[in-house]
């Protein structure tokens, strides 16, 4: 599938969305080149807050796309009403992780409806089984947008069940797989991203990501490397790997845990470490740049996501994206919103329980014991997700969601 040129009969969109991740860019530039399509991005400093990554004014990666940033005012973008109210045909949004969210998409769900507009949804929520007052509330929300939207866009299984839990009709629900592509995309047209979920200039074969890593840290040479990427705090659930390589350090000397990310529960989890008497074999590397990540990935013989239900789940994690891409076999819980569909148990890693430190464990070990097993689940890692996995697999579900709106 190459590049779609934009049909002038299209419908016009407006796609409205809290941030520009880096992640997303790539496909925000390939929707710009098959719709008349403007985003509005309502909150640009999550960025900053969940990953600490700035985005300018002028984002990166996106120089041909028509977008606007807009201000807020008490923590809400009431631009929104403004931007939803223009000459368009469809709106495409939706979000009620915050309250500022639930008022924004409360506005432009309104706007939509009372201008006989349809209405996209796009959410990656899945979990219901908390039963506090507040998820009460915002699920009672939930299942007004939800219903009455007039199509849904979903990146997994997990998702799909929970807005039919909510009352969505299946006909109406359409899937979106994630895709990542790790780094900063360039400034120049995406071409060539659409097949792979990857940049011309990213090679991943061509590059010798050990000799980079063993360069910087020697004492990892000679041992197997089990990685974690992710923000230090407690929904991760870093806790429960650094008990189960505590266990896994008893049957194996040749292994080392190294730990990307930083976070409130930073200091905690070092006092684990060394309370475990592990310290002096789990290496915590703070915040590592998108574009260095690579340099981790490509000489890891194993990715843990380890996340838990903490007040939230981790609704998709992009880090099992990245680790498959660079042929890791990949260990996950089932509060992690992807694993159901991009780890097939025992083909590319294991799916276990969350906070259960046995169940971690007796995955790591076998992945890191056998050699030519690892080796495999690496092999299929990298083809689940160049083939099921890519921005050409997220254009073909968005393109699927619009065509259903526009009959």
């Amino acid at each position: 599938m190459g590049l779609i040129t934009m049909n002038p009969e299209s419908s016009r969109i407006v796609f409205i969305h809290n941030t520009a991740m880096w992640y997303r860019r790539p496909f925000f530039s390939l929707l710009s080149e098959i719709y008349p399509i403007k985003f509005v991005f309502t909150h640009l400093d999550v960025s900053k807050e969940i990953y600490d990554v700035e985005i300018d004014d002028k984002i990166e990666g996106m120089k041909n796309v028509d977008y606007t940033i807009l201000k807020n005012y008490l923590g809400i973008a009431f631009g929104v009403i403004k931007e939803s109210s223009g000459d368009y045909d469809i709106i495409v949004g939706g979000s009620w992780d915050s309250l500022p969210e639930i008022i924004e998409t409360t506005l432009y769900f309104a706007i939509a409806k009372l201008r006989g507009k349809k209405f996209v949804l796009w959410t990656e929520d899945w979990n219901w089984n908390q039963k506090t007052t507040k998820r009460r509330l915002v699920k009672f929300f939930a299942q007004i947008i939800v219903k009455k939207s007039d199509a849904i866009i979903l990146p997994g299984t997990k998702q799909k069940e929970c807005v039919i839990y909510l009352g969505a009709l299946p006909s109406k629900v359409f899937l979106m797989p994630n895709a990542s592509n790790i780094s900063q995309p360039p400034t120049q047209s995406p071409e060539g991203i659409i097949e792979t979920g990857t940049y011309p200039d990213q090679p991943v074969d061509d590059y010798n990501y050990e000799a980079n890593l063993y360069h910087e840290y020697p004492s990892f040479k000679g041992k197997k490397i089990v990685l974690f990427v992710g923000r230090l705090v407690k929904q991760k659930g870093v806790e429960y790997l650094l008990s189960a390589f505590s266990t896994l350090k008893k049957d194996m000397s040749d292994v080392v845990l190294v730990i990307i990310g930083k976070g409130d529960y930073e200091g905690e989890l070092k006092k684990m470490a060394e309370d475990l008497h592990i310290d002096n074999d789990v290496y915590f590397l703070g915040h590592v740049d998108n574009d260095l990540l690579k340099n981790y990935y490509g000489p890891s013989d194993l990715c843990v996501v380890p996340s838990i239900t903490h007040e939230m789940v981790d609704a998709w994690a992009f880090v099992v994206n990245e680790a498959m891409y660079y042929g890791n076999p990949v260990i996950a819980t089932d509060a992690v919103g992807s694993a159901v569909d991009m780890i097939q148990d025992g083909k590319n890693g294991f799916i276990v329980p969350e906070r259960d430190s046995t169940a971690l464990y007796n995955s790591m070990k076998l992945i890191l014991s056998q050699d030519e097993l690892r080796e495999r689940m690496g092999k299929s890692s990298k083809e689940i997700v160049e083939t099921n996995f890519s921005y050409k697999n997220m254009v073909e579900g968005f393109q699927k969601a619009i065509n259903f709106v526009e009959k």
